[in-house]
């Protein structure tokens, strides 16, 4: 049976920090702290049944945000780099960037690119993180390349299940083509109050599905 590929809407950031009294980049970071601790170490923990996390970072549309949070954000995306780096190595998981590669800040792209390199021949599990990403976007740039072929030029696999955290229940210009037979679950809590137990929810919903990819 094929391994199951999870793609994440990572919402609620903001809203987090808010409802506790605390500025937005600590909302961002702690949600951060969720994917790589919670969602990844779930999944990771699990890989004869997962092989896959994408998760949705920053969108072709989040550059409309306020400087400071951009900034604020394109450095907890370098520290990603260098901390997280060093465990999806020693972890044997491959690391992906999905997106525009020409308007992130150069120092950026230079710690994604090294990762990449690093880690392009494990197979044992893959993290895309999906940085100035749209799906729109990305399909318009597989058509330049591919034309009719455009579907091989895509930068995300066919997605099982996607989660959107915070209760929201829309796509957000996330993998519309890959989200043709995705299942979905909307869940309530923001990204960064995710525990294991939340993840065990999702699974077990999941699991309880009748999912027939039209069958």
């Amino acid at each position: 049976m094929p391994k199951l590929k999870i793609g994440l809407i990572a919402d609620g950031n903001r809203r987090w920090a808010k409802e506790k009294g605390l500025q937005t980049k600590e909302g961002h970071y702690q949600g951060f702290k969720a994917v790589k601790d919670v969602v990844f170490e779930y999944l990771y923990n699990h890989n004869d049944k997962f092989d896959t996390l994408v998760v949705y970072t920053f969108s072709t549309e989040n550059w409309n945000r306020s400087p400071m949070e951009i900034k604020n954000l394109m450095n907890l995306f370098e520290e990603v780099c260098d901390t997280w780096g060093h465990e999806l190595i020693e972890k044997e998981t491959r690391f992906i960037q999905a997106g525009r590669k020409t308007r992130l800040p150069k120092s950026l792209m230079k710690k994604i690119t090294d990762l990449e390199e690093k880690t392009k021949k494990f197979k044992k599990f893959t993290v895309i993180l999906c940085m100035d990403y749209g799906s729109h976007d990305e399909i318009k740039r597989a058509v330049k390349k591919g034309g009719t072929n455009f579907e091989k030029y895509l930068e995300v696999p066919p997605l099982d299940l996607i989660v959107r955290t915070s209760g929201e229940q829309r796509l957000s210009n996330f993998c519309l083509w890959q989200a043709a037979y995705s299942e979905f679950i909307f869940y309530k809590k923001h990204l960064p109050a995710l525990t294991e137990k939340d993840m065990q929810k999702i699974e077990e919903e999941f699991d309880s599905r009748n999912v027939r990819k039209g069958k």
